[in-house]
This record gives structure tokens, C-alpha cells and sequence, in this order.
């Protein structure tokens, strides 16, 4: 979610209740600007009438989605930018490639776009609990689980009916989500609890709650290939968890940069690339031992970043910077920014895909 980077009280109750009537104020006049008007009916905004996020040469072979908080855009970088909502959130695709999702956190909905490759259609609309975050699709297709951050639960949503089926109570603000390899289970950070949870995805229940380190603030997570590890990023004291799964006990803790928020892993499965907010930094951590993760290597880059992605060759990882309002391309063969992209507000998370 929004939040004020480096203050020593962003976890307090006043704090928090601040920043969530700021994001209000903020999407109350986003909502204003576009017209008002009934948000489950609103009609695909006219491609031609949207800035076009340029997109460097480097990443011309892949489709480079971007959310951004403020302006309510999706872009497609280099492609079109659509405007759906007055505020968007996290980023997800299906198990079939043929849906893009993004949560729509003005209205408590999840967005789910057609995707066939060439252009997004007009999204389905599917209204969930408060301030969604982030969502995975299970392996068959069949259902989402989505994170409801201030609702503090996850919404299943059926996909052939494209309602929500079921709404799972967790701890106090569910946030990073992650499927593990088999689909039998869905880790959720549960930021305000300090814990990891894992939902069967089956039986759609609970089926284990994780206790991490007294003070901890879990927000993005990532799974080792083989399942049996989950990586969190505790965004209050700064560091990166190991969770084995099979005894679901944190086995390895890693100082990384400061208030770290989002994770994404290599395609090969043997690197984490962690966004660090108040060090303006990426950790490169490496997890070719999964139970033993290590830094690697930290980058610079601008503007508070928080959401990333990594290409499918493993050659770039794309970065989301909301206070700087950009993009940074780093180059994973040196380890370094090879390109910034501009014209956004507030670029909060980013999706890659062939």
C-alpha cells in the first residue's frame, strides 16, 4: 500500500489511518477528473487518447505491463495505456496467459483483461473485499485468490462465473501472495500480523500460520522452484526470511536495504531481486542454495521503488519507482541501470510476459 518512506511511525495506528484517508482524498478527485459515473459500467477508454509509455529497445521482444496508483492507468510499455479505474494496484496473469489481472483499489474490485497477445479487451469486473492488493491463479485456471489488505482476507473468486465464491478471513493485512510450484497452497504476508500464512487452495481454509520474528512486517513474497522454501520481505526491520514449508519455521534470516517491499525471482530460479523503498536500492540475493539465501549484489536506483519483474530470458529486471515516477531497466549481466523510462505518476508494480 501507500506508504511514507523512512518514517520510524509508519506502522502506527495514527499513521496508518492517515495515509489511508490521503489515498481516499487522492482517489476521490482521480474519480472526479474522469467523470464519476457507475464504475462497473465504464466503457474502455480510447487508446489514441492515453500517452503511450515509451519502451527502450532492449525490451522490445516483451510485453511490459505497468499499474499506476495515482493516474489509474495500466500501460502497455511501447503498446497502449488503458484507464479502467481511478486507482490500480497489483498485477497478475493467468495460469493460460489469457487474462491480465490488476486490483482496482478505488473500488474494491479485481480487473481481469482479455489478453490475446496483441491488445487488451474491455475488463470483466469482479468486486472483492477492501483494498485489494495482490492475486495468483490456481494452476487449473479455475479459480483467483485475491489479498484484501485492509479487509483483511482473501476473496476466491470462480472463474467460470467470475464472482466471488468464497471470502477467507486471515490475519490483519494480507498483502505479497505467492502459488507454490504443485498449486496445492497459496502463501499469503499477512504485513500487520507478522506472519506467513498458507491457504490449501483445495479447501480453500488455513491450512497453516507462520510466525515470523517479534516486529515483523512481511509484504512481498517469492517461493523457491521447488517449493520448499518462501522468501518474505519484512518491510519494517529491513530483512529477507527463509521459510522452510515443510516444517513451516523461518530457517534463515538476511539483512537487505531499508523497508524492502516486493519480490521477484529469476526464471532459472537461482536469484531474488528485492525492491528496497527507503534505500532507493535492489538487493540481488542468491538462492542456488534455497535454504541458505545470500546477497549477491545491491543497485541503485531512484524514487522509492516497490514493484519489479524480471524478462523471461532472466536479461533484465524492470523496476517500478512510485515517488521517482519511473522505471528502471537493469541489465542482469552487469548488474546495473541500463535504461530509466518516464511518463508515469505513480508506477507501483510491473508484469513481464512474452
Amino acid at each position: 500500500m501507500w506508504r511514507q518512506p523512512g518514517s520510524g511511525y509508519a506502522n502506527s495506528p495514527i499513521w496508518r489511518l492517515f495515509m489511508v484517508a490521503l489515498l481516499a482524498c487522492v482517489l476521490a478527485l482521480a474519480a472526479c477528473s474522469s467523470g464519476g459515473g457507475d464504475p462497473t459500467q465504464a466503457a474502455q477508454t480510447p487508446a489514441s487518447n492515453l500517452s503511450v509509455i515509451a519502451r527502450p529497445a532492449q525490451l522490445a521482444p516483451y510485453h511490459i505491463f505497468v499499474t499506476d496508483l495515482a493516474s489509474g492507468n495500466v500501460a502497455e510499455l511501447g503498446v497502449r495505456t488503458y484507464h479502467n479505474a481511478a486507482s490500480v494496484h497489483g498485477l497478475g496473469l493467468s495460469t493460460d496467459r489469457h487474462w491480465l489481472y490488476a486490483t482496482d483499489v478505488a473500488d474494491n474490485q479485481l480487473l481481469a483483461y482479455p489478453f490475446n497477445g496483441a491488445a487488451l479487451g474491455a475488463p470483466k469486473r469482479v468486486t472483492v473485499g477492501s483494498f485489494p492488493a495482490h492475486m495468483v491463479n490456481t494452476l487449473d485456471g479455475k479459480r483467483i485468490f485475491v489479498t484484501d489488505f485492509q479487509g483483511s482476507s482473501v476473496s476466491v473468486i470462480d472463474t467460470a462465473t467470475w464472482t466471488v465464491e468464497k471470502t477467507i478471513a486471515t490475519p490483519a493485512g494480507p498483502h505479497g501472495i505467492v502459488l507454490s510450484p504443485d498449486g496445492r497452497y497459496a502463501y499469503v504476508a499477512c504485513y500487520d500480523a507478522g506472519s506467513i500464512i498458507a491457504i490449501d487452495t483445495a479447501n480453500e481454509r488455513i491450512a497453516a500460520t507462520i510466525p515470523l520474528p517479534t516486529g515483523a512486517h512481511p509484504y512481498g513474497v517469492a517461493i523457491s522452484p521447488d517449493g520448499r522454501d518462501v522468501y518474505a520481505a519484512d518491510n519494517f526491520l529491513s530483512r529477507l526470511y527463509a521459510i522452510n514449508t515443510l516444517t513451516n519455521t523461518v530457517i534463515a534470516s538476511l539483512a537487505i536495504g531499508l523497508h524492502p517491499a516486493l519480490i521477484a525471482r529469476s526464471p532459472d530460479g537461482h536469484t531474488l531481486y528485492v525492491a528496497n523503498g527507503v534505500s532507493h536500492s535492489v538487493s540481488i540475493v542468491n538462492i542456488t542454495q534455497p535454504d541458505i539465501p545470500a546477497i549477491a549484489g545491491t543497485v541503485t536506483v531512484s524514487g522509492y521503488p516497490h514493484g519489479l519483474a524480471v524478462t523471461p530470458d532472466g536479461r533484465y529486471v524492470v523496476v517500478a519507482q512510485q515517488y521517482g515516477k519511473t522505471l528502471s531497466v537493469i541489465s542482469t549481466q552487469s548488474d546495473s541501470v541500463v535504461s530509466v523510462i518516464t511518463g508515469m505518476q505513480y508506477p507501483i508494480d510491473v508484469l513481464i510476459t512474452p
